[in-house]
């Protein structure tokens, strides 16, 4: 049944009981939502039944009354038809897969009663916009954790990580870097703990261009960092507890080449799920040595 929330947004129960496994429940928007899902894909595949996704709650993009809407944070860099799609876009995909979904306030009563429905043992975050209550990020027993595309440890926090780490001057002989983290999440923007990082990762495209449009970084990113290290969080995890030293991740020589020769004008940012999936799941399995440490 669809209900709408206390103040704004959606919330379509699955009507499925949650599998078996670590069960995850993802904060997430867009194409990092769908390199979450392709990380945990790719772990039952080869670890059947290990992590079970237990809902995912999004922006409120299509909804000019709620807190992160079109225009704010990175969707202003989206047209008012790309926000249409990537809004329908997840809502179908978990409708179409029996997946829970929210899109309402983290801060009302129904989010509040879903998520201890929900039971999480970890709650994961990627490219969300509403600043999570520390009673949610205090239950899940394996922890809260975001996953943010900038170097957090040397202050580019916020709602602007590619444009800051540009102004920031992080730059090496071959042009901009930036780096992909996971940090525990606090109550503050992006002031957790760093367990997992990328080594950096070059903003240019083969040509030694930045694009116009920042988006176009966050895709790049999302395709080759994001599932690889949502990957290497949950493996720790099922692994070690949450109880694990910080390190960084490794990339195969293959995968360091397609970042160097990466082209924006092949952008993955409007695909369909399942394309993005197959093809961050690629990504992970072309990427040798695995990131698990």
């Amino acid at each position: 049944m669809n209900s709408r929330a206390d103040d704004w947004g959606e919330h379509i129960p699955s009507g499925q009981a949650i599998g078996p496994g670590l069960r995850v429940l993802l904060l997430a928007s867009d194409v990092p939502l769908f390199a979450c899902v392709a990380a945990i894909e790719d772990i039952n595949a080869s670890r059947p039944g290990s992590v079970a996704l237990a809902g995912i709650a999004t922006d409120a993009i299509t909804d000019p009354h709620a807190r992160i809407s079109a225009g704010k944070r990175l969707w202003q860099h989206y047209t008012p038809a790309q926000c249409r799609l990537s809004y329908e876009r997840t809502r179908s995909f978990c409708t179409e897969r029996g997946i829970e979904f929210f899109s309402g306030s983290v801060h009302a009563a129904p989010f509040q009663r879903w998520r201890e429905a929900c039971n999480p043992d970890i709650v994961l975050s990627a490219f969300y916009g509403q600043l999570v209550p520390e009673e949610v990020l205090r239950a899940p027993e394996l922890g809260a954790y975001n996953v943010h595309p900038s170097d957090t440890q040397h202050g580019i926090r916020g709602p602007r990580p590619f444009l800051d780490t540009i102004e920031a001057g992080l730059k090496q002989a071959n042009g901009h870097l930036g780096k992909v983290v996971v940090h525990e999440l606090d109550t503050g923007f992006d002031e957790g703990r760093v367990v997992i990082e990328t080594p950096g990762l070059p903003f240019h495209d083969r040509d030694g261009v930045l694009p116009a449009n920042p988006l176009h970084i966050g895709f790049k990113f999302c395709l080759y960092a994001y599932p690889v290290l949502v990957e290497a969080l949950l493996l720790t995890l099922l692994e070690k507890g949450r109880d694990f030293p910080p390190f960084q991740i490794s990339y195969s020589a293959k995968i360091q080449s397609e970042l160097e020769t990466y082209r924006y004008s092949t952008h993955i940012g409007f695909s369909s799920a399942d394309d993005l999936i197959r093809r961050m799941r690629g990504c992970m399995q072309n990427n040798n040595p695995a990131p698990f440490r």
